[in-house]
């Protein structure tokens, strides 16, 4: 899954696909973003299978936009990608109003980041649509999570909870993506703890798990390095860890790079009957 940040302030690459004078300051314009276009189809080339779209950081300390100015960021970037070919996009969006418009484009995947807080309401518009639903678990609303000591047993816990309210209001289960969340309220320590035993979660459920991990700031604190390669480096390397405990999605920023990590992985993994 290759990222797409349409955003001038994502913690990573805020800005570097970003055309603030293409309707950012014209509000009846739809965003065309050159620069994003250009990546969405780097991504492509290099061997995304799924392109995640955002229109909004997700950042801790990123403010908050409307629909409106997230769906200008996004909306013509979509209709060139849903004509793509052989790929799935996902849009990143805790808005429901832009999950029903993306959709209705013709997106195969909707990324929320809140969506165990309001699981109920997203999953009754996705289920209309032929279409998968990632359910991260954000804790940055729970200031007790921070005191958990076992998050994968409480991150089980709610995930437990979302598919018994899926099947309460008749959502196929399979459509359902699971991310634990990582770096969503959660201290670097608890971070790591929920990586390193992130296979618990890919056992414990039949559903698709994502590796969210790339170039997050809990990385950086562990290897006492925040530059770009080093960060690239580090991901890398969860790429393969993920791969090992069963993680099937790999939402990464450098598609090409941690593309050859997996195909190393399933060829070493494979003959040790760890690939599942």
């Amino acid at each position: 899954m290759g990222i797409l940040n349409v955003t001038p302030n994502s913690f990573s690459d805020g800005g570097k696909f970003f055309d603030r004078d293409d309707g950012e300051q014209r509000s009846e314009v739809v965003a065309t973003h050159p620069k994003a276009m250009q990546h969405l189809y780097e991504l492509v080339d290099g061997g995304g299978t799924i392109i995640d779209i955002g229109g909004e950081s997700t950042h801790p300390k990123a403010t908050e936009i409307d629909v409106d100015t997230e769906w200008r960021r996004i909306g013509n970037i979509l209709n060139t990608a849903t004509a793509i070919g052989n790929v799935s996009i996902s849009v990143d969006t805790y808005h429901v109003e832009v999950a029903r418009k993306a959709l209705e484009l013709g997106v195969n995947i909707i990324n929320d980041v809140c969506c165990t807080w309001h699981f109920h309401e997203m999953a009754t518009i996705v289920k209309d649509f032929d279409a998968h639903l990632i359910v991260t678990h954000n804790a940055r609303n729970d200031k007790n999570f921070l005191q958990i000591d076992d998050p994968v047993g409480e991150i089980i816990s709610e995930f437990e909870k979302v598919l018994d309210e899926a099947i309460r209001i008749n959502f196929d289960v399979e459509r359902i993506i699971l991310d634990p969340g990582i770096g969503f309220g959660k201290t670097p320590q608890q971070n790591l703890e929920i990586f390193r035993t992130i296979g618990k979660i890919c056992s414990k459920f039949l559903n698709p798990v994502v590796c969210a991990t790339s170039k997050k700031s809990f990385l950086a604190m562990a290897v006492n390095g925040d530059d770009g390669e080093t960060l690239s480096s580090v991901t890398m390397a969860t790429t393969m860890e993920g791969f090992r405990q069963g993680c099937k999605i790999f939402r990464v920023h450098g598609v090409a790079e941690n593309l050859a990590v997996l195909k190393f992985a399933q060829k070493l993994y494979e003959r040790q009957n760890f690939h599942r």
